[in-house]
């Protein structure tokens, strides 16, 4: 089965700062994946380059094997939020979702997929600003 996101030997730098260096994984379908570390760790530069936000230094990233800037429609092949701060904390869950599918032409069938997948269907009604409340409450330290 062909990978979602293929990153192989990304290296990104910013000057003589080294971001992400020499990173390699793959994302299988039917996966959800995240990524942990520390602040400075490269996570963000990592997903910047995947969305084509940031050329990488070094390497290469492919998504269903393509660059993610040369699909047709992007967002109707991978899904990602780089800033929590970019949700208007007034909207809820389930319809920061729906307008994204609305202006890709996805149908709504799959705003309730995808909140099942990432384990947000209790929440969807809730709005933004109170689902770090419930995430903090949720998953005890």
């Amino acid at each position: 089965m062909t990978p979602v996101i293929e990153v192989t030997d990304l290296t990104k730098r910013y000057g003589s700062t080294v971001a992400v260096d020499g990173l390699s994984f793959t994302v299988e379908p039917g996966h959800v994946t995240a990524f942990l570390g520390p602040n400075g760790s490269g996570k963000s530069t990592t997903m910047r380059v995947i969305l084509g936000v940031d050329a990488p230094t070094a390497g290469r990233v492919l998504v269903h094997g393509q660059r993610y800037v040369d699909l047709p429609a992007p967002l109707r092949e991978v899904g990602a939020m780089l800033d929590a701060r970019a949700v208007h904390p007034g909207r809820t869950a389930a319809d920061h979702l729906l307008a994204l599918a609305r202006s890709n032409r996805i149908p709504r069938s799959r705003v309730d997929e995808v909140l099942g997948v990432v384990g947000l269907t209790d929440v969807a009604g809730r709005r933004a600003d109170r689902l770090v409340t419930h995430a903090t409450n949720s998953h005890p330290r």
